[in-house]
């Protein structure tokens, strides 16, 4: 009986502590602890790397101009040439990472001649020339003419072009053979370089 006693005693006394402060007892299975604040964090790391190569590239890769000599006065005077839609521009663009030039010459000396034709077939590849009809590559003109013979030798077409994506050029070509050759089919290739500074 003293223990039972005893026990209700301390259980008024904490009682009676607790209603002092203003705090009601908590179990250990409530769930009304304080905040802890913030959760906890971590952090991790990605090292990005980026490999940039020098790139150029002129599009398009081919391109066909043709003329047809039917008449005297496309022999008296020569012929624009005209691609198969009537246009008579070849256009083309330049993408580079860096600035550049653009060169043009001939594949050959002479044009390649298929027919059967009498006469002379061998027609130089000066007989075609060329000219830049408008240039949005930020570079200047290099041709020293109007109407510049095409030649094997590389001969400048644009100095210092600005680099970017599809910086456009165009060209004309006329071809003015004369009377001097056999009839039948001429074809020679034209090159276009791009080269970056």
């Amino acid at each position: 009986m003293k223990k039972l006693l005893l026990s209700a005693a301390f259980a008024i006394a904490a009682l009676a502590g607790y209603a002092q402060s203003g705090s009601a007892p908590v179990s250990p299975n409530n769930n009304s602890y304080p905040n802890p604040g913030p959760g906890l964090s971590d952090c991790a790391t990605v090292l990005v790397c980026l490999e940039l190569k020098n790139i150029i590239e002129i599009c398009p890769p081919i391109d066909v101009m043709c003329a047809k000599f039917d008449c005297k006065e496309d022999y008296n005077c020569g012929e624009e040439l005209e691609d198969f839609y009537g246009h008579k521009t070849s256009n083309f663009t330049v993408s580079s990472n860096r600035d550049f030039n653009v060169t043009i010459k001939s594949s050959s000396p002479n044009f390649l001649y298929v027919g059967s034709g009498v006469g002379n077939t061998i027609m130089p590849s000066t007989v075609l020339k060329y000219n830049l009809h408008s240039n949005g590559t930020g570079g200047t003109n290099a041709t020293p003419m109007t109407w510049n013979p095409l030649t094997v030798a590389a001969a400048p077409l644009i100095n210092s072009g600005t680099h970017g994506c599809n910086k456009p050029f165009s060209l004309k070509f006329k071809a003015d053979p004369g009377w001097d050759f056999a009839a039948g089919s001429y074809g020679i290739g034209v090159i276009l370089t791009a080269t970056q500074l």
